[in-house]
């Protein structure tokens, strides 16, 4: 099948799955939430998708192979089938594989984010969860000078679900940074986990998921650089 065939296949096979969860470690259902694909330099095509378990809500990434037939001078792809199976999470104990992968200047908002949040400090958990928001726009490419609406509306490398969750972050720092008529708006937990939930999302999406991918796909060009030196040896 040509590459558009093999993303329909896709796009149609995935949409309903029953699968083995990392997280809670049950055959669960699973709901796709977001997917992409990279082509090899040997014409093998590699899906990668986010799934959300739908009892524990974690996330997972999963990738999808599908190979070139190497005598055929035009896209011919068979599919192999489901490959790697990631656990995609954000928890106040970041393991350090995950840490490297969040710019250090956001990571210490975060960090402090989640001391306030610790201790109740609710108006401050929100206002530092906010800033490690804007911290990771500026990171992004956002333009340091315009304001926090306008920096997660310009950058088009967003979709908009993931604008979404930055929207809502600013609303809830907002409340904990500046007054109103009702002087600050009171903040209770449920509000400091909520903006943690979509912080965390937001995490997964721009540095976390796109950094497992990038990881996957050099140990797979890495694999085909060696194969194809073995057979020329050979």
């Amino acid at each position: 099948m040509d590459l558009k065939n093999a993303t329909i296949f896709i796009e149609e096979y995935v949409k309903d799955l029953i699968d083995n969860c990392p997280h809670c470690e049950a055959r669960v259902h699973i709901e796709k939430l977001w997917g992409d694909y990279h082509s090899f330099k040997n014409g093998n095509v590699e899906f990668y998708v986010i799934f959300r378990c739908k009892p524990c809500k974690k996330l997972i990434l999963k990738t999808y192979l599908f190979e070139q037939d190497r005598y055929s001078n035009e896209t011919n792809l068979k599919s192999i089938g489901w490959d790697e199976k990631f656990p995609v999470s954000l928890d106040t104990e970041l393991s350090e594989q995950d840490s490297e992968h969040i710019p250090e200047q956001v990571l210490l908002d975060y960090k402090e984010a989640l001391k306030c949040k610790s201790i109740n400090a609710n108006r401050a958990s929100c206002s530092m969860f906010r800033r490690a928001l804007q911290s990771s726009l500026l990171e992004l490419g956002a333009n340091e000078s315009v304001d926090l609406i306008e920096q997660i509306n310009s950058l088009n490398k967003l979709p908009q679900d993931i604008k979404d969750w930055a929207h809502q972050i600013r609303i809830f720092g907002n409340w904990g940074t500046h007054p109103d008529k009702d002087n600050l708006k009171e903040i209770n937990n449920d509000d400091v986990i909520e903006v943690y939930d979509f912080i965390s999302k937001f995490f997964i999406y721009v540095f976390i998921m796109p950094k497992k991918v990038e990881s996957s796909r050099k140990r797979r060009e890495e694999k085909i650089n060696k194969e194809n030196q073995e057979g020329n040896q050979n």
